[in-house]
């Protein structure tokens, strides 16, 4: 039988197609919607204790491994004989959604892992809550890397709603099958029917392309001159007339201890850091020095010891009693600490201006308009008075890592730790990042730092410290550190470095 354009015609015009057409989506939009929520809460049972996650391990096997219309069958026949009476929409919808969840489970689960460590330990290092840092820090980064892959799980979901015709569902194939049935014109039929797909199909790739945008790392429009080159001579460490001499502890550091399978990545350190005072923490490679700065605001907790912030212990509510606080109450007292990361560890969905003001809105409770002001003039300080509305990905690293000491400093801390500040850095950038550090030193800014940078702590710290194998080995003032009075194995460890 010879193809009939004028058939084909009326048949793409059929309303009974057109309605089955709409069926199609929104059943395809439920069971994704279904399949979508689903899948968040199995990957949060993934992570969970053994009891929550071999359950949801099983539910995966079973879905994932077992062919859709296999389920939509065994949800038609075995629903009834089990006394549980449900429309074919409902069938078809707990099958797909059902199935769907699995996938899902899988697509979340990934892109969770996909935001780094950095960007959860920047979270606690501010003082948030977790549940702020899953939903303002992680999760909007996670969707960048799970809605490409949902939105073909939906391209799949708008196709697969044809198997439910194995259960004499009146989807688009299903009315199809009828009208090809009745007037015997098959090829125009089915013709119009892939046709409808297509459509549908192409409609929501332009939606998803607009989606995919709308979360992608968002840049700014404004054309900025590159930035300038920051030779390191311009770092300088004079300490200004009036800064404050060292008077009480801020920090101190008991007997603190940490291991890592076999290796003591804390062996009994003990170390006190006074007001105003700048402590630099030099010592090779895999010495414990980045451990003993995060166990100083208990992001890496020490097995055994204490951390006292003026004087309160920092992560016992009890310490003779080893009563922990709480995490609400660990967040909120690890606020009194700044701290910057080798790896900037910058928020990429927020501007400079937002990674700065993030802190004092959402925990400090400052108003937007007036924490914004403060970012301004904190950005400003640290040279980067226009970059205050350029996203991370626009900003070199040396940038990057001002915009980090400036979102530290908005908090108002009673010290700022640095993890490496300039190890991730290129030589141009290494100047301007100094340069700051050295102005927070001679404003009298509690400082200490983890740095391999011996020159610049050679005129900015007031004393030195030097680790080996978890061990502190040396505590000494600046002046002692770097002259012949100094421990044989340090001066060694200098004319290395």
């Amino acid at each position: 039988m010879a193809f009939d354009a004028d058939v084909f015609l009326s048949i793409l015009q059929s309303p009974l197609l057109l309605k089955a057409a709409w069926v199609t989506v929104w059943v395809a939009v439920v069971a994704q919607a279904v399949g979508t929520i689903l899948g968040f809460v199995l990957a949060g049972m993934l992570a969970a204790p053994k009891v929550l996650r071999w359950p949801a391990l099983v539910y995966i096997w079973v879905f994932k491994g077992t062919p859709l219309l296999a389920q939509i069958l065994f949800f038609y026949s075995a629903l009834p004989q089990m006394g549980i009476t449900l429309s074919l929409v409902a069938t078809g919808l707990l099958a797909m959604g059902l199935n769907e969840g699995a996938r899902m489970a899988d697509i979340v689960r990934g892109g969770l892992m996909a935001v780094s460590r950095d960007q959860r330990e920047a979270g606690l290092a501010l003082g948030l809550y977790p549940s702020q840092i899953f939903r303002k820090v992680v999760l909007p980064q996670a969707m960048r890397a799970i809605i490409p892959p949902l939105g073909n799980n939906f391209s799949y979901m708008i196709k697969a709603t044809s198997l439910l015709s194995a259960i004499s569902f009146a989807e688009l194939l299903r009315v199809s099958q009828q009208l090809a049935q009745s007037t015997t014109r098959a090829l125009e039929v089915y013709l119009v029917a892939a046709i409808w797909y297509l459509v549908i199909l192409t409609i929501w790739n332009v939606i998803q392309g607009r989606i995919e945008k709308a979360v992608a790392l968002k840049t700014s429009s404004a054309v900025t001159a590159p930035p300038p080159i920051v030779e390191r001579e311009v770092v300088r460490a004079v300490p200004a007339p009036d800064a404050p001499s060292v008077r009480e502890p801020v920090i101190v550091a008991k007997n603190l201890n940490r291991s890592f399978g076999p290796v003591k990545g804390l062996d009994n350190v003990s170390l006190a850091i006074g007001k105003g005072e700048v402590v630099v923490i030099l010592g090779p490679s895999g010495s414990g020095k980045s451990t003993l700065l995060r166990a100083l605001n208990w992001i890496e907790p020490a097995d055994t010891g204490d951390v006292l912030i003026n004087g309160e212990s920092l992560p016992w509510k009890d310490a003779s009693a080893r009563i922990r606080r709480s995490e609400r109450e660990l967040d909120k007292r690890r606020r009194r600490l700044g701290m910057v990361f080798q790896s900037f560890a910058l928020f990429p969905t927020m501007t400079a201006r937002g990674n700065v003001s993030f802190g004092p809105r959402k925990l400090l409770g400052v108003a937007k308009a007036e924490a914004n002001r403060t970012a301004d003039e904190l950005l400003a300080k640290v040279g980067l008075a226009d970059k205050a509305n350029s996203y991370p990905i626009e900003l070199s690293g040396g940038q990057r890592q001002r915009v980090a000491i400036a979102r530290a400093l908005a908090m108002n801390p009673d010290a700022l730790l640095f993890d490496e500040p300039t190890s991730a850095l290129d030589p141009e950038s290494i100047g301007g990042v100094l340069a700051v550090m050295a102005d927070l030193a001679g404003r009298g800014m509690t400082m200490v730092i983890v740095t391999h940078e011996i020159g610049f702590a050679s005129r900015i710290a007031d004393r030195m410290v030097y680790m080996e194998r978890g061990r502190l080995l040396m505590d000494l003032p600046r002046e002692e550190a770097f002259s012949d009075r100094a421990p044989d194995y340090f001066r060694a460890f200098i004319a290395r470095s």
